[in-house]
């Protein structure tokens, strides 16, 4: 076997830094008003950047031949029995935090096992797809095939953006099950069949949470004004937004940014700039030259591990491949379009960057994955 792709390892790993520092430099205010010692974020990000760093170490150095599917199918049924388990586990386990019941606490510590259930629905659409997607000889015999898969998927989804009140991940996964359907060998009308049956799922779930409601009028009213200024809306409407204090933080850094440390809009006015409004805090600190760094390093991160997907020989690592860097543009893309108001927001994390250690190890996983397959790939 040849030696893993050690670019996607070293644009991680730079990731990791700067996640870090702003770890360090965005929730200072948060840290003040709670308390906390001015090391708080930061000493819980390198924490869990250590654990995930080991993991994907050592998940990098494995045969994939031979632990793939093991490690893939445990991530996959441990972290399924957990987010169905979660609503019905009480709250000194499962805590309510922000009105959502999405964690799981073990002594001090908080995990999301819906960061984890990304990677194995990944890893189960790259196998399961290798061996039956792309045979069908009819949209009608493919829809059979793809029953199960919705059927299954649809309860976890329901359960996710339902009960765990969390769309955004369900929106990722659905991204991925339809990217990977047709890198497959699926059928176009088998695909906008999907997209047809996830809008209507989407728009339910929107109108079956009256807060999800109002955060789609809210997001109207706020993107009308921001990109159609001469549109003629009620701008009365329009909520004094996190999503605005993002777009007056991105403004405020201008070209060069304001300094590590010295933003403004971290101070009380964007509560989550260390998790859901990183890129604006960063875009703040470190203005449009900083943020075109990072893009530009997601971009070659992007590229590497589609290249794996690409050069891979065995169909599901070429498959597992492609939807781990799918997951990532996804999430880089909904969270960048929601912070500045071209979507509605949906709270996902960006990879690496934001503060959350269920993500950043699950995201870790992942790309220890690919690191282990890319030793197959002809690249």
């Amino acid at each position: 076997m040849q030696k893993i792709d050690i670019t996607i390892f070293i644009i991680v790993v730079i990731l990791m830094l700067i996640g870090a520092v702003f770890s360090y430099s965005l929730p200072i205010f948060l840290e003040h008003i709670k308390g906390w010692d001015e090391y708080h974020f930061l000493i819980r990000y390198i924490s869990y950047a250590a654990v995930g760093f080991i993991l994907m170490v050592i998940l990098a150095n494995l045969n994939p031949d031979k632990w793939f599917n093991i490690i893939g199918f445990s991530i996959l049924i441990i972290s399924g029995i957990l987010v169905i388990l979660i609503p019905f586990l009480p709250n000194s386990i499962a805590p309510i935090i922000k009105g959502a019941k999405r964690w799981i606490q073990i002594g001090s510590v908080h995990f999301a096992p819906v960061e984890f259930f990304k990677i194995g629905v990944t890893f189960f659409l790259a196998w399961s797809f290798t061996r039956k997607i792309g045979k069908a000889t009819s949209i009608k015999e493919e829809l059979k095939t793809l029953l199960p898969y919705l059927i299954v998927l649809g309860i976890f989804w329901a359960i996710i953006s339902m009960i765990l009140s969390d769309l955004g991940q369900v929106l990722v996964m659905l991204g991925i099950f339809i990217t990977l359907l047709l890198a497959a060998g699926g059928k176009f009308k088998t695909f906008a069949l999907i997209i047809l049956l996830g809008t209507i799922g989407g728009t339910y779930a929107i109108l079956s949470k009256p807060y999800r409601l109002e955060r789609l009028k809210n997001w109207y009213v706020t993107a009308m004004a921001n990109y159609f200024p001469h549109y003629k809306t009620n701008t009365s409407l329009m909520p004094a937004s996190q999503v605005m204090e993002s777009l007056n933080a991105i403004h405020h850094g201008g070209i060069f940014g304001r300094g590590i440390g010295n933003g403004v809009f971290k101070l009380g006015y964007l509560s989550d700039v260390h998790t859901d409004f990183v890129l604006a805090g960063i875009a703040e600190e470190a203005g449009l030259i900083g943020i075109t760094i990072v893009l530009g390093l997601f971009a070659i991160l992007l590229y590497r591990i589609f290249k794996i997907s690409n050069r891979s020989e065995k169909q599901e690592y070429k498959l597992f491949a492609l939807g781990i860097g799918a997951l990532i543009a996804f999430q880089i893309l909904i969270n960048g379009f929601g912070i500045t108001s071209i979507l509605p927001l949906k709270g996902l994390t960006v990879p690496f960057l934001s503060y959350g250690g269920s993500s950043l190890v699950a995201l870790c996983i992942g790309i220890g994955m690919v690191l282990m397959i890319s030793k197959k790939a002809k690249i």
